[in-house]
């Protein structure tokens, strides 16, 4: 009985393992591509908006849906086109899911989550549920190799909302960053 406990324990310990191990295995990834881009198709209640993402270390650039969100230097330019503003503010105030803060969000993931793999239609994946009390859980799948995420799915009591990644790839050009001159009429909030 002892014994069978012990193994229990080792496929318990090794299941946790291996999906912070591909938690880490897409962090890793990403980080050995040193600049890259990645476009996006978000899923809510049957609508899809598309948009992309260029990531350089910490610092990001993402555009979607007529809004742009530049981070460099811990500073977050929110660009939003049909308000014709900009509202800055420290990166500190950026989210942790993927869309938020593209450069950190898998790194934060294992503080916040309880993490469990999984294998679902052959593909691995990554089961994420609250350390504490209820919320969203969220399912990470892998692509073909297992390095990169190729799907996350938020999921909520009442829904959810599905990021597909159709590309990740190098970036050879620079990182746009944000320009002043470029928003000259827009109305600037600055909330630091």
């Amino acid at each position: 009985m002892r014994s069978l406990i012990l193994s229990l324990f080792i496929i318990i310990g090794i299941g946790v393992a291996s999906a912070q191990s591909l938690l880490d295995s897409f962090s890793q990834r990403l980080a050995s591509m040193g600049r890259y881009q990645a476009k996006f198709a978000v899923v809510v209640d049957g609508q899809t908006i598309g948009g992309e993402y260029i990531v350089e270390g910490s610092n990001f650039y993402i555009t979607s849906d007529g809004v742009e969100l530049y981070v460099a230097d811990g500073v977050k330019y929110e660009v939003n086109s049909s308000k014709r503003e900009v509202v800055v503010d420290s990166a500190a105030s950026l989210g942790s899911d993927l869309l938020s803060n593209p450069a950190q969000s898998f790194e934060s993931l294992k503080s916040q989550f309880n993490v469990s793999d999984s294998v679902a239609s052959g593909v691995k994946m990554v089961k994420l549920t609250p350390k504490e009390g209820s919320g969203e859980s969220i399912d990470i799948y892998a692509d073909g190799s297992g390095e990169l995420p190729r799907r996350i799915v938020y999921n909520f009591a009442n829904g959810s909302i599905t990021i597909l990644l159709t590309s990740i790839e190098l970036y050879d050009m620079a990182l746009p960053l944000f320009e002043q001159s470029r928003y000259a009429e827009y109305e600037v909030i600055d909330m630091r």
